[in-house]
């Protein structure tokens, strides 16, 4: 055989061993499917980066709250974790608190132990109501665009003004943040038998209470408000927003701290926490935050949407 058909037959030869690697990993890319990304990272570059704790106190009473926040909002928490008096089949994890109720007493409780078994696994920690809407996302980019972090003994939410001493404290019903390091200086607080500061007043609102015990520990209020000044924790829902404004909530006319001349609370174009009426029409903002896309503006990937 001449040296130019051995050379030849080598080319043909290596040409069927490269045919048949090629194809080999084509079969097996397309049998396993491309390699995806955790829809979450996805969604959010921050969310390795800056990790959330979202605690919700739960109402046993009024069970079907808790599968509206695990199918929509709460997917998008490092951890999601409620905190009740009793278990169904959706409290998972959960904080069990012995028969009770009260709002006070679980949302204590669930600080303490959220610091307890997760201050390693997160760095901020959202205590938020059952009835509300949580874009994390725009929490995480507030938390970085502010340059935050969770070693500072800080706090932050809606603000209220106190009536007596005309300082601001965080409105708990709009939800609020807390540090990694605020909150552990909470729970050594909270776990001293002979301080009084941190223990429920009558007759005072869990906003108050937990301004008193954290002002006790050195913890101050940050900024919560974007860069034009507008409110990223909205404190009404959004019908009172856009349609009743101050005219039938006097009380927060006359105790919001940052007062404004226009007839509503000025909320941000990157809102982080809404208050919702009727808790089912948190799937309706799931949809429109996460799923309804909009012609010329970038698409976002799907998300899985389980009602």
């Amino acid at each position: 055989m001449s040296s130019s058909r051995r050379f030849f037959n080598f080319l043909f030869l290596v040409l069927l061993l490269f045919l048949f690697i090629t194809l080999y990993f084509n079969i097996n890319f397309f049998e396993r499917g491309p390699q995806k990304r955790h829809l979450k990272h996805e969604l959010d570059p921050l969310y390795e980066e800056i990790r959330i704790l979202c605690m919700i106190p739960y109402d046993y009473n009024n069970p079907n709250t808790a599968k509206y926040l695990k199918r929509t909002w709460g997917k998008h928490c490092n951890v999601l974790l409620f905190v009740s008096g009793n278990t169904d089949g959706e409290l998972e994890p959960y904080v069990p608190v012995i028969n009770s109720t009260n709002t006070w007493t679980l949302v204590q409780r669930g600080l303490m132990h959220a610091y307890l078994f997760y201050a390693d696994q997160v760095d901020w920690f959202l205590r938020v109501e059952a009835s509300s809407f949580v874009v994390v996302e725009n929490l995480r980019y507030m938390i970085g665009q502010r340059n935050y972090l969770p070693t500072q003994p800080i706090y932050f939410g809606y603000e209220l003004e106190n009536i007596v001493t005309h300082k601001p404290f965080v409105h708990h019903q709009s939800g609020y943040v807390i540090s990694r390091e605020a909150l552990r200086r909470y729970t050594n607080a909270s776990k001293d038998p002979e301080n009084k500061e941190c223990l429920h007043w009558e007759g005072y609102s869990e906003g108050l209470d937990m301004y008193r015990c954290l002002s006790h520990v050195n913890v101050t209020i940050v900024e919560s408000r974007d860069e034009l000044g507008h409110e990223t924790f909205s404190p009404i829902p959004m019908d009172h927003q856009f349609l009743k404004g101050y005219n039938e909530i006097h009380w927060l006319r006359n105790l919001t701290y940052h007062k404004v001349p226009e007839n509503t609370v000025p909320i941000s174009e990157r809102a982080i926490s809404f208050c919702v009426a009727y808790p089912p029409q948190i799937y309706d903002y799931y949809y429109f935050v996460y799923r309804t896309k909009i012609f010329g503006t970038l698409r976002r990937n799907s998300i899985e949407f389980m009602p």
